[in-house]
């Protein structure tokens, strides 16, 4: 199983109104997300608190280390899934070394 290793980077406050309506109380908060060496078969599942949140809309790769690599939040079930070129990487991939930058929107 895929030890879950986040190391929560800082948060930005944008608790204001917007045209399309309020975002009150709203955070961006960063965090760089260490993948072990047995990547779980669905993905990682990560939920607010791992960014500091008390709520989580959604999440999004902003930098990576590995090329290979791309990384998409699955909002349904809440993971974050990782892709090689082809498809999702298969369960148990060493993804060891693999430190994506994700920054998360919500409360």
């Amino acid at each position: 199983m895929c030890a879950l290793d986040v190391t929560k980077l800082g948060s930005v406050d944008i608790s204001e109104s917007s045209p399309q309506g309020p975002i009150l109380g709203s955070k961006l908060a960063f965090a760089l997300v260490d993948f072990d060496a047995s990547y779980p078969a669905g993905g990682l599942a990560i939920t607010a608190a791992n960014f500091g949140l008390e709520e989580l809309f959604g999440c999004l790769c902003i930098a990576q280390d590995a090329e290979e690599y791309w990384f998409a939040y699955d909002k349904a079930n809440g993971k974050i899934a990782a892709f090689d070129v082809n498809s999702e990487v298969v369960a148990s991939t060493d993804l060891s070394g693999v430190n994506p930058i994700f920054v998360a929107f919500g409360r």
